[in-house]
């Protein structure tokens, strides 16, 4: 199994990718409330995830569980193929 490594803050576009989605799934699933709000800068407005939402997005994908207590199902992610 994958090891994500949790950094101190993350990107949005970074946290997407440690959770095996695109950037437009993952900001529809913090828009629905499955996922939770980015912080953001307090100089510069830019979201970021801590160490502590980047557990719960990855706590997320792991239980289908969203921060709001609603169900999600995810696809499972694809495999690569031998050519």
């Amino acid at each position: 199994m994958n090891t994500v490594v949790v950094k101190e803050a993350v990107t949005c576009a970074e946290m997407a990718r440690m959770c095996g989605l695109s950037r437009s799934r993952f900001y529809m699933l913090v828009k629905e409330g499955i996922m939770p709000e980015p912080s953001r800068n307090p100089e510069t407005q830019r979201p970021f995830y801590s160490r502590e939402q980047q557990e719960q997005c990855l706590l997320v994908r792991r239980t289908n569980c969203g921060v709001n207590g609603r169900a999600v199902l995810f696809y499972a992610q694809r495999l690569p193929t031998a050519d």
